[in-house]
Formats: C-alpha cells, sequence, structure tokens
C-alpha cells in the first residue's frame, strides 16, 4: 500500500475554505466548474433485456443506489438498440447522480463510469461530464459525507425525493492535485479489492455449510463409526411446543415499574428490543429459560427459530412467537440447525395457512417431521456445522474491521488530513 505522510495532522500547511481547512495546494471548485451536465432518458422497464441476451449497457436511476457503490467498470442492465437510440450515451469517466429516491440517503447517490464501452443512462439520472479529474477519485469523494450533507439540504419533495443538475452546480467539493487523486484512490481501491475477497469467501464458506447440512441433516453423509439407522419422528416426541400469551394478559407499562417484565415478540427477533409489560399470574406461566427455542408463528419471519440467548432468560414470550423446549431424545444444538434447514423449510411450506399473512400455528409445528440419529451422532454433526459457523462469523467479522478501516481511510485521505507521497 502507498505511504501516508502521518505528519500533516497539524495546521501548518493547511488553509482556512467553506470547506474547512483543507491542504494549501488543494483548490475548491463547485461541480458546475470541473464539467458539463446533462439528463439521462428512455430505458423504461420493458426495454430492459434478460441478462444472457447480448444488448448495450445500461443504467437506471435507482441501480445506482442498489447495485453500485463509488465506481463500476461494467453495467448489469442491457437494453434493446431502440432504447440505446432514444437515451443518452455515457462514457468512461462520467459520473452518474440518482435525481430521485425514496430517501434523502438515495438522492444525489452517484456512482462513477470507469468503462471502455459507450453505455446508456436511463430517465432521472444526471450525467457528470468532466475530464480534468480523476473520476475514480470523485466516485469516493462524491459519496463521502462532506458532499452528501450538501446534498441533503438540496433534496426536493417528501414520499419522492428530488435533485437537480442547477442545485448540482452549486456542490462544492476539494480537489488535490491531479497525481494526488490517484493515489487516493489508488489507495482506497486496495482496500475494495480486500473487502471484495473477503465477501467471496464468506459467500463460499455459506455456500458449503448449506451444502454440508443438507448432506449431514439428511444421513447421506456419514462418519466414520455411525451406522445405526435413523429413526423418524414429529417434533412433538422431541420437544414441548407451547404458544406464548395472548393480547388479552398484556398491559404495557413502563422498564422502571417495579411488577414489569420484558414480553419478546415476532417483531423483537430482528430488533432485540423487548417492550415491557406487567408480570401477572397469567404471563408467569410464558416464561423463557436459557436455551429454548422460539419460531415465529406469522408475518414476513415467519418458520424462522433462533435458540434464546442468556440476556432473554426470564422474558415472556407471546402468542405469535411459540417456545420450543427440548427433551433428553434430541440434542438442542442439532435441533437449532435442523430447524434451518431445507427438510423443515419444504414441511412449513406445505402447513402455513392464511393468504396475506401467513400463518403456522402449533398443532403445525409439532408435525414436524425430523430424522433423526443418535445422541453421539447428533453431537458430532453440531460440532461440525458449529466450526463452519465460527469460521464464517471470523470472516464476517474481519470484513466488517476492512470496512470500517476503510472509512477511517476516506475521511482522513479525501478531506486532506492525511496526505499521501506522490
Amino acid at each position: 500500500m502507498a505511504e501516508i505522510n502521518k505528519e500533516s495532522s497539524n495546521k501548518q500547511g493547511y488553509k482556512e475554505t467553506k470547506l474547512g481547512l483543507i491542504p494549501k495546494e488543494w483548490k475548491v471548485l463547485s461541480l458546475g466548474k470541473i464539467g458539463e451536465f446533462s439528463k439521462g432518458k428512455g430505458v423504461a422497464k420493458k426495454d430492459i433485456l434478460e441478462t444472457d441476451v447480448k444488448g448495450f449497457s445500461s443504467i437506471r436511476y435507482a441501480e445506482i443506489y442498489t447495485l453500485y457503490d463509488y465506481y463500476t467498470h461494467s453495467l448489469r442492465t442491457k437494453i434493446n438498440e431502440e432504447s440505446a437510440r432514444n437515451s443518452n450515451p455515457i462514457n468512461n469517466g462520467d459520473i452518474l447522480f440518482a435525481g430521485s429516491g425514496e430517501t434523502l440517503e438515495d438522492i444525489g447517490k452517484s456512482v462513477a463510469y470507469l468503462g471502455n464501452e459507450t453505455a446508456y443512462a436511463g430517465g432521472d439520472i444526471i450525467i457528470l461530464k468532466q475530464n480534468s479529474q480523476d473520476s475514480q477519485y470523485l466516485g469516493y469523494l462524491l459519496n463521502n459525507d462532506m458532499v452528501r450533507n450538501q446534498l441533503f439540504k438540496l433534496g426536493q419533495g417528501h414520499s419522492v425525493v428530488h435533485i437537480y443538475s442547477s442545485g448540482l452546480k452549486k456542490v462544492l467539493i476539494p480537489l488535490p492535485p491531479l497525481l494526488e487523486q490517484q493515489k487516493i484512490a489508488q489507495i482506497l481501491a486496495t482496500w475494495d479489492k480486500a473487502i471484495a475477497l473477503q465477501e467471496q469467501l464468506i459467500a463460499e464458506k455459506q455456500a458449503l455449510k448449506k451444502g454440508l447440512m443438507q448432506q449431514l441433516l439428511t444421513g447421506k453423509k456419514r462418519f466414520p463409526g455411525f451406522t445405526k439407522e435413523w429413526k423418524e419422528v414429529r417434533l412433538e416426541e422431541l420437544a414441548e411446543v407451547k404458544r406464548g400469551t395472548g393480547s388479552q394478559y398484556i398491559t404495557y407499562v413502563d422498564g422502571s415499574d417495579e411488577n414489569a417484565i420484558r414480553l419478546i415478540r415476532i417483531t423483537d427477533f430482528l430488533s432485540n428490543d423487548p417492550k415491557y409489560i406487567l408480570k401477572t399470574e397469567a404471563t408467569g406461566r410464558f416464561i423463557l429459560r436459557e436455551g429454548d427455542l422460539l419460531i415465529a408463528g406469522t408475518g414476513a419471519t415467519a418458520g424462522i427459530s433462533f435458540e434464546v440467548p442468556k440476556d432473554f432468560s426470564g422474558l415472556v414470550f407471546s402468542y405469535n412467537a411459540p417456545r420450543i423446549r427440548v427433551n433428553e431424545k434430541i440434542k438442542k444444538e442439532f435441533l437449532i440447525y435442523y430447524l434451518k434447514s431445507g427438510m423443515i423449510i419444504s414441511q412449513q411450506l406445505g402447513l402455513f395457512t392464511g393468504n396475506a399473512q401467513p400463518f403456522l400455528d402449533t398443532k403445525a409445528i409439532r408435525r414436524f417431521k425430523i430424522f433423526l440419529p443418535s445422541i453421539s451422532e447428533q453431537i458430532k454433526i453440531s460440532k461440525i456445522l458449529s466450526e463452519l459457523d465460527s469460521e464464517i462469523n471470523g470472516s464476517i467479522e474481519k470484513n466488517e474491521f476492512l470496512k470500517q478501516q476503510k472509512q477511517g481511510l476516506m475521511q482522513q485521505l479525501l478531506t486532506g488530513e492525511k496526505r499521501v507521497k506522490i
């Protein structure tokens, strides 16, 4: 990686500007001073070709904030020749802004197009054509907080937010000399490559786990020394499945109430923010303990299960989040993996009731069919899958660390707080 001069943190060699302190060699220019703005057009949804069909590369405004990050060398969408003739061409070095979005975070999101082929920009894309600056550097800079905060102020509208070239022209950016721009982009791209490789590794390990679960949990793959035939049993033979407290027993209170107890609902599966309710004799019948399992009985997460962590022990579980408490015939760790496997998911699809809101009742959950090995084989299978989970989690943590490193480096390099040696 390029060497960074760490002695630039003092104010010597810096100047005060509308954007704050920047190195004295840098300039502050408006986007209107570095290029010309135009608008994309055309590219209706009906014009998009199948991914395996040859066509003309194109980008639609929503793809700027859903498919791309700071820059891209290729575009995923293909359109036909007629649509291309009715659209605006873009070329290497062009900066593409999303002209509308549902939130302020979407608005003004941009991507630098670094591809070598002529492509086409759809409607609601604002195109900045410039050839005096490093486009990859601009891709990073224009998505940095220094610029994004200016773009937020330009957003107009409520349900759909819009931004216009007249406003973009006035946005101010700090510009180092071209060679320094290129060096900064090179350094940040090194982190991007490391992050991409780590994400590829995570995807490969997750695919390996999925395949291994399919083999191990069906008995297609056995470990040496295990020959005993598996038994098909229903979940009700292996665990108590109990529905939680109904709404008639729930009275929400402040957490400071001496009789308050927390309630876990389906929405808390993801938010991890249980609310407080009044503890009564009725709610006392629905208390969780560490190691219990919960399964979502309805809603978007219906069928998803998770183990109750230690800090959820003692909580009340709700009607639509049934509790599963295993007996001595099955290891909890084995059941956790089994409930997440394709064998259970395929069964759930045939057991859901309701239309707009799928519902999985406790009778259906109790009827889950499970192919059960011996306890010792359950332990072996769970151990292998758990070790793979640990590897995946370690890779995810490493990737998050790389992303944090990159964000910190971006902030320092794009503001000139740290300088690169040219």
